[in-house]
Order: C-alpha cells, then structure tokens, then sequence
C-alpha cells in the first residue's frame, strides 16, 4: 500500500516544468519545524484581507492545532526541493466522513471566527449529507512560499491531493478559499464554487459583528469548492 501511495506522490500531472526539481512526499516527524514555520507563515502573513491575519502569538497555538491534527495522519503532504530539503509547499488534508461536524472545542479561541466562516460557506454541501455516502477529502491548509507562486506548485499539490484521496476511496475533495487567485486555479482543475460569502457583509453567528468589513476586491469574497472524485469501486 504505501509504494502504491509513494507512486502516486510521484506521479506528474504536468502542471509543473521543473516538478523533478521537487520530492512531493508524506510529512515525517523531522518536518515538524519547517512545517510549523510554513504554517505560522500562512496564519500571519498570506491572506489578503488584513482582518484574517493572526496576532503571532495566537497563530503559534492555532499553527500547533494544525500540526496536531494533521501533520502525521498519513494524507498530508510536504513538498521539498530535492538539491537543499527546503520545504516549498503544503498541504495539509483530511479525510472526513459526510455529515460530521467540526468539533469547535478542538479549534482554539482565536481561530474559531475563521473556521465559523468556512462553516458558513459550506453550508451542508458535505456536513448536511448523509454517513451512508462515505467518505470525502478536505483540505484544510494548503500553500506555498510566494518565491514558487505562479510555478503551477499548487496546481500540482491540488491534483496529488485528488490522486491520494481516490486511493483511499474518497467521493470529493472539498475546502475553502479567500483568495481569487487560488479561485482561478480550483475552477480550472474543476472544483464548483457551492458557497460564496460576500467579506464585508457577513455576520458572525456567535459575536454578531462583522469582522472581516475590511476585505477589498478582489479578494473580497470568501469561498467553498468542492469536486467530485468518482472513485472507481477497487482502490489502487
């Protein structure tokens, strides 16, 4: 099963030109600090809006969270460059069962208005769904340093992760998106866009303020995608 698995990860679907220049592999306990790293990167710095951005030291228990949860659970993966090991890329995944919930006692304090936020814009597509539909994959992090960006890395990452949740019998790759760019990308790889927040208006269930009123076009939407996988009925 796992040479299968280290098949795949290899595997080009050719989005990028010097993807023999990258080792797209599982995440082992040694990745633990650049992973951290990439992930206190992404809480602190990447998105657009400035309202997402974490404080440093709540992104350090939030970038905790993720590793905890997600690191080492067999579907997450790291990409590295093959001459130095520096990590380029993440993705950070999950495979959820149709009709669970987030445990919102899980999530720490200073992350639950985002993760409020997906909840908002998945509205059902996957919670609302019937267990007896199985199994779907979710994206939780994925990202890569702005020096790869426009590389096609996360195209390449976007189409490892449907490889790997089909091996595992998955039925669709769901996740959220705030950024439009990264929107292109998911429809041409052919996600559907199912839920679409306008930033500025929403309302947050628990505190009732609108905390995200700074959000500017074009990144001015929040976003749910999702796509069907069509398993085949034998896995690899």
């Amino acid at each position: 099963m796992q040479q299968k698995l280290k098949a795949l990860l290899s595997k080009s679907h050719g989005c990028m030109k010097n993807r023999s220049d990258f080792v797209f592999r599982q995440c082992t306990p040694k990745d633990a600090d650049k992973i951290n790293e990439m992930v206190l990167w992404f809480l602190t710095t990447s998105f657009a809006t400035e309202s997402m951005k974490l404080k440093p030291e709540d992104a350090k228990d939030v970038a905790k969270y993720y590793l905890d949860s997600y690191l080492l659970n067999g579907q997450s993966i790291g990409v590295f460059e093959k001459s130095n090991g520096r990590l380029a890329g993440l993705g950070l995944f999950s495979i959820e069962n149709y009709g669970s919930k987030v445990n919102m006692e899980k999530v720490p304090e200073p992350y639950r208005r985002q993760v409020r936020l997906q909840i908002a814009a998945e509205d059902g597509v996957v919670t609302g769904k019937s267990p007896e539909l199985g199994t779907y994959g979710l994206v939780q992090l994925c990202t890569v340093y702005p020096q790869y960006a426009r590389s096609g890395m996360a195209s390449e990452i976007d189409a490892v992760a449907a490889d790997i949740f089909k091996f595992h019998g998955c039925r669709a790759l769901s996740g959220s998106i705030s950024s439009s760019y990264v929107l292109k990308l998911c429809l041409r790889a052919g996600f559907e866009v199912t839920g679409k927040i306008k930033l500025a208006d929403y309302v947050d269930s628990v505190t009732g303020e609108k905390p995200f009123t700074d959000a500017q076009p074009p990144h001015d939407f929040f976003y749910w995608v999702h796509k069907p996988l069509y398993p085949t009925q034998n896995k690899l």
